[in-house]
């Protein structure tokens, strides 16, 4: 055992090693296997056989030179055997012993173990509502204490304290006895109860009321709260309860909307009757009218003034009611008194807004007595001069609607009010000579330019317009002086404020003297001067504008030329409605008569003449209305229009008859030459009727027709040459031949002349 024991010599082990680790099993059984012919297993298996007893000689030479006691270790290992056959034995019977003994002893414990838990579920559930049902009871008894005290405080903590712990903290099972329902109803009811006496104690302390009183509205303000202990205790509960703040806002959203607002729009009065009494009351004007910034910012500093000195007390943890106040109060407040009363402090004009800083001081000092009374929470009050970054919006929209409303005012102001403009004879073109001094200092392009434009472009035709025209061109220069004193922007809104003037002039003057411009010729003619001289003066505003902006680059055109049609159609569109109108009377005069009728009457009777004789007088009475208003040139035409329109009618009537007796020619000729001695008496000078009235000498032939004899006409008409073959068409004239002379042989021989 020794020698086996002993280690082999390093020459042995490594032989016998290096040999085993070189055999390959795979090379062998390949050689063996691996023949090309086909072979049998039964000629293999000697092969076989040999390389495995081969094999065994290498394996026990290998056991023989080993270093390892190999039977010892076979020996130990059946050792090993036969104790875990023992340990296995004792285990199956520990096994056996726990299954039978042990287990039915822990399943006993287990069950006393339960039954023991159920019973301090029992216990606890027990303790649990028990508990509950004192904490209720301890809650009540708290009220009731807080009552016989007097205590609204401690009476609301308690109702309060039990309401919370009946909603959340009560145990399991005690919501489903009757006690807790009965406890909740109970404490709900008293709650409520408590709140209402708390509300009628607030609106004891903090009454307010507005009422109409003659037109104006009176707002009462009586505040009894004071540091007593039961004011603070009744503060303290409404707190608790969470209703102080309904209360508070409440009273804000009143003085808000029934005070603030209404004083700040109108001019109201702020009466402090006592320490506890204020009595606001708010004028209501008609037409409406904003108080001075300054009497509001009064106003308001008496009512913050007085609410400090009312709501300084402090409820909760050094908070205050006048900090809860301001805190609702705040933004709508700041908001209200900039957008309703500073901004309308910005002015309308330059010189005004060079002084403004004397306005914003005084504003910037209300301010600062705001923050001293520490109303409004510092990190949300709105600066008052916040709208001081868009002042030159302001400024620019305040302008233009002072001057949209000033121009309105002139608009509906009585046309009637005239006054006279323009020259009566323009002056005798000096451009010839100014050309000489002009070629100093101008290109020659210009210069022709200069020789090439009218002098009469420049001047307006004596007239009489309304002085509100002439207020209105006044109050247009005004704003263009302010434009060019003024910021681009400033510059750019009353630019457009002037285009804004004009075409408002387009909507508001007819529609406002409608009656008077469709009945009355004088304001007619006022009106349409007016047109023509506003749209005179838009020729050259534009220019003028431009001059006085020299040097400014602008991101705008300026002209006014688009406008100056539009004005003059507006001035022809109701001068043409009035022609059209007199037009109408004219011929209704005329068609209502006699005159209306030749074909069937041998005579005339007496409406014709009178017919006549009132176009005459309807004529008349328009030269005596619109003389001197229109310019005279104007004015000529005017009549000219409607005498010569009077006269086509005449002859109209004439001309068109195919039988008229002797006596109605008679009639006819004295009629027409009543016509013919008073019409140019229509004019300013009696020969301008033979220059602008067209039918005026076609009248006069045929009065001679009427009036004489074939032989006359035949000699008027002088084979086509004469004044006749002037006036009248061929078929014309001889159809007036007909009508007045009998069919002879000398009427036939002069019609066969007339062709």
């Amino acid at each position: 055992m020794k020698e086996n024991q002993n280690p082999p010599s390093k020459k042995t082990e490594p032989k016998e090693n290096t040999k085993m680790e070189d055999y390959d099993i795979e090379s062998v059984i390949q050689r063996i296997l691996d023949c090309k012919e086909p072979w049998k297993i039964q000629e293999k298996m000697p092969l076989l056989m040999e390389e495995i007893d081969k094999l065994k000689a290498d394996m026990n030479i290998f056991l023989e030179n080993t270093v390892f006691d190999i039977p010892a270790i076979l020996s130990e290992a059946t050792d090993l055997c036969e104790e875990s056959k023992d340990l296995v034995n004792e285990m199956q019977a520990c096994q056996a012993e726990i299954e039978q003994e042990t287990m039915a002893e822990i399943l006993k414990t287990i069950e006393n173990h339960d039954k023991i838990g159920k019973e301090l579920e029992t216990c606890k559930f027990t303790w649990n509502i028990t508990f509950d049902a004192v904490r209720c009871a301890n809650y009540v008894k708290a009220y009731e204490e807080g009552r016989d005290s007097h205590s609204y405080s401690k009476a609301v903590e308690a109702i309060c304290d039990l309401l919370n712990y009946l909603n959340g903290y009560v145990s399991e099972g005690f919501e489903q006895l009757d006690l807790f329902v009965q406890a909740k109803d109970m404490a709900r009811v008293t709650l409520d109860k408590l709140i209402q006496d708390l509300f009628e104690e607030w609106d004891r302390m903090v009454s307010y009321s507005a009422k109409p009183v003659s037109g104006n509205t009176v707002v009462t303000l009586n505040i009894t709260l004071e540091g007593t202990p039961s004011c603070l205790d009744l503060l303290h509960a409404l707190c608790r309860c969470q209703k102080l703040f309904e209360k508070i806002t409440e009273f804000a959203i009143f003085i808000l909307k029934t005070v603030f607002s209404p004083a700040i729009r109108n001019k109201s009065t702020v009466c402090c009757d006592s320490e506890d009494l204020v009595t606001i009351t708010i004028h209501h004007s008609k037409p409406k009218c904003r108080p001075d910034f300054r009497e509001t910012i009064a106003n308001m500093k008496l009512l913050f003034d007085f609410l400090n000195n009312k709501f300084s007390l402090q409820y909760a943890n050094g908070r205050t009611l006048i900090s809860l106040l301001g805190k609702i109060l705040c933004i709508d407040f700041c908001n209200l008194i900039v957008n309703e009363c500073f901004i309308y402090t910005v002015p309308n004009n330059i010189n005004d807004l060079q002084s403004y800083y004397v306005i914003t001081a005084e504003i910037q000092d209300f301010e600062r007595f705001l923050k001293r009374l520490r109303v409004f929470p510092e990190d949300e009050v709105v600066p008052f001069l916040s709208y001081m970054d868009d002042i030159d919006v302001l400024f620019a929209d305040n302008s233009s609607q002072h001057y949209l409303d000033t121009a309105r005012a002139i608009m509906l102001k009585d046309l009637n009010v005239t006054m006279s403009i323009g020259l009566e004879k323009i002056p005798e073109d000096t451009s010839e000579n100014a050309s000489i001094d002009m070629l100093k200092f101008m290109e020659e392009a210009l210069d022709i330019f200069e020789k090439t434009i009218p002098n009469s472009l420049f001047y307006f035709p004596r007239c009489l317009i309304s002085t509100t025209a002439q207020e209105l061109l006044d109050l247009v220069y005004l704003i263009m002086e302010q434009a060019v004193q003024c910021s681009d922007i400033v510059c750019k809104k009353l630019y457009h404020t002037v285009r804004l003037i004009f075409e408002l002039y387009d909507a508001v003057v007819p529609y406002h003297n409608e009656n008077y411009l469709q009945t009355i010729p004088h304001f007619v003619a006022l009106f349409h001067n007016n047109c023509m001289y506003l749209a005179h003066n838009l020729q050259t505003l534009g220019d003028k504008w431009l001059t006085l902006m020299e040097g400014r680059d602008l991101d705008y055109a300026i002209g006014f030329v688009d406008l100056v049609q539009k004005i003059r159609e507006l001035g022809y569109k109701h001068l043409t409605m009035h022609m059209q109108q007199q037009r109408k009377q004219i011929l209704d005069n005329i068609r209502s008569s006699d005159l209306n009728c030749i074909v069937v009457r041998d005579v005339l009777g007496d409406n014709a003449e009178a017919a006549v004789r009132q176009c005459l007088r309807q004529l008349l009475a328009l030269k005596n209305v619109w003389i001197g208003v229109f310019p005279s040139n104007v004015f000529t035409k005017l009549i000219a229009t409607l005498v010569n329109m009077f006269v086509d009618e005449l002859i109209h009537r004439v001309c068109t008859v195919e039988d008229i007796s002797m006596e109605m020619a008679t009639q006819l000729t004295d009629m027409y030459t009543l016509v013919v001695q008073k019409a140019p008496q229509l004019f300013t000078t009696p020969t301008d009727v033979d220059k602008y009235v067209k039918s005026w000498t076609k009248l006069q032939e045929l009065i001679f027709v009427l009036g004489g004899s074939l032989k006359d006409i035949e000699n008027h008409w002088s084979d086509g040459n004469g004044p006749l073959a002037e006036h009248f068409e061929v078929d014309e004239l001889r159809c007036l031949i007909k009508a007045l002379f009998q069919n002879t042989q000398f009427r036939a021989n002069v019609l066969s002349k007339i062709k």
